[in-house]
């Protein structure tokens, strides 16, 4: 994950789509929604913690980077600032994490080897629980 990654809001998901891999000889598809986020924005990391939808190899770190990188500028407006920008930047945060979270798990699962299968369904569920 590079930091260029965070913020590419122009090629962010903007529709619904299916990405499939071989795994051991069978098809694994995941399902990835293009719009925004709600769990995400309320629970921001911890919704890929806890999460068996977002299971894939190294999502929890590419979730995990900028929620410590929120947490560290939290604290240091915190010291700085005070705490009524700390509330503006939870809020900006959440949303950022809202928008992007399903970009995020796009991005990882072709890193992993998935690709677009323009022929699936979108009501496919096949597979969506597996881990690679």
């Amino acid at each position: 994950m590079d930091f260029s990654d965070w913020f590419d809001f122009n090629n962010r998901v903007k529709q619904n789509m299916t990405l499939v891999k071989e795994v051991n000889g069978r098809t694994v598809a995941k399902q990835v929604h293009g719009s925004f986020n709600w769990l995400a924005f309320i629970f921001t990391f911890f919704y890929a913690l806890f999460s068996q939808k977002y299971k894939t190899k190294d999502f929890l770190k590419k979730t995990a980077v900028p929620f410590v990188t929120l947490i560290l500028i939290n604290f240091i407006a915190e010291l700085i600032l005070g705490r009524g920008l700390v509330l503006i930047i939870n809020f900006a945060g959440n949303i950022w994490y809202g928008f992007m979270f399903d970009t995020w798990f796009k991005n990882q699962l072709v890193v992993n080897g998935y690709h677009v299968d323009n022929s699936a369904q979108s009501e496919s569920d096949t597979g969506q629980h597996d881990f690679e």
